[in-house]
């Protein structure tokens, strides 16, 4: 596009009083296609001429007017068509993590604390664990309180009442804790340790809470509890996931039977 048009473009839509985005967005365009072409980069189609020149109020002749003889804005055009465009992509790959920029300067940043995605209008996506470093380091900083609890019971009791062969099952306790409150926090149950809470009970009862008792044979029974628990709620992982799926699926459709 010749530069004199492309300084009018320019000149117009400031008198619109619109920003790039607004224009593209009244066009349907996205805004990097509005930049090129107030840097003369490209030319905007017959259609949004014309819808340009409604949107300023000025005819077509007006907007396309310029000064120059056809044989400068051939010679113009010709040397642009020529001329190879410098692509704006770009990787980069340094202890920072991989960084990625595209043509329309979409960028994705992906390193320690996740994925994040920067789209062309500046809007950002965090995807993965970015942004939760704060709660990760409270997580460890009260599951390592809890481990030292659990150590300081452990040495108390031996101790004072000889319980040195058995209360080492202390040390279940922590990861019990620590996963029923991530299971609950990011409500994935399929996180709690089940295997830890069977184990746990089973040597509390056997072990500790009635050692005359000789309750090893039937209290085998609560380690059926582990895979009975995770066949659960899989199961109902499934059956949420298909519902979600049959709802996306109806919406689709209804998108669809509205566009007809």
């Amino acid at each position: 596009m010749n530069i004199e048009i492309a300084n009018k473009l320019v000149k117009l839509r400031k008198q619109a009083g619109l920003s790039q985005e607004e224009l593209a967005d009244k066009l349907g365009l996205s805004r990097q296609a509005v930049s090129k072409w107030e840097r003369a980069e490209a030319s905007p189609d017959t259609d949004n001429l014309i819808c340009l020149a409604k949107l300023y109020g000025v005819s077509l002749d007006e907007l396309l007017s310029t000064e120059d003889d056809p044989e400068t804005i051939i010679r113009e055009q010709v040397k642009k068509d020529e001329e190879p465009e410098k692509s704006k992509e770009s990787v980069h790959i340094g202890e920072d993590g991989i960084h990625i920029v595209d043509d329309e300067g979409e960028r994705v940043t992906i390193n320690d604390d996740g994925i994040e995605i920067v789209d062309e209008k500046g809007k950002k996506v965090h995807v993965g664990d970015h942004g939760h470093k704060k709660e990760k380091t409270i997580y460890w900083a009260i599951s390592g309180i809890l481990y030292v609890c659990a150590t300081v019971a452990y040495i108390v009791l031996g101790i004072i009442l000889g319980t040195w062969p058995t209360m080492w099952i202390l040390f279940f306790v922590p990861d019990i804790i620590m996963s029923l409150v991530e299971a609950i926090g990011r409500k994935k149950p399929q996180r709690f340790n089940m295997a830890f809470l069977s184990t746990f009970a089973f040597f509390l009862v056997c072990w500790v809470l009635f050692p005359d008792q000789n309750l090893w044979h039937p209290m085998w029974v609560v380690f059926l509890a582990i895979p009975i628990y995770y066949i659960i709620v899989n199961r109902i992982r499934y059956i949420i996931r298909i519902g979600k799926a049959k709802k996306d699926e109806n919406v689709v459709i209804d998108q669809e039977e509205g566009e007809e």
